[in-house]
């Protein structure tokens, strides 16, 4: 896994949808150039609504919001000021 980022995909008065991704990145040097490589994959997707917040990977499980904060450490931030734009 790589580097995890958040980005918010949907709000509204009532609920938010903040998606989670890895991020990773590899690049090679060749005799004509470097090359580099990318990619993006969804890990988890966060609802923030009136009744808490939820997050849930890709099957649609419930993941415990502890497990994303070990590894997203501005996650609380990330929440917090969702909370405050409407």
């Amino acid at each position: 896994m790589g580097t995890l980022r958040t980005s918010q995909i949907f709000s509204n008065s009532r609920l938010t949808l903040i998606a989670v991704e890895s991020i990773e990145f590899r690049h090679r040097k060749t005799n004509t150039g470097c090359q580099l490589y990318g990619s993006i994959e969804p890990i988890a997707v966060i609802v923030h609504g009136p009744d808490g917040t939820y997050a849930f990977d890709m099957a649609a499980k419930l993941v415990t919001l502890d497990q994303l904060r070990q590894n997203i450490p501005e996650l609380d931030a990330i929440i917090a000021y969702e909370r405050r734009v409407p």
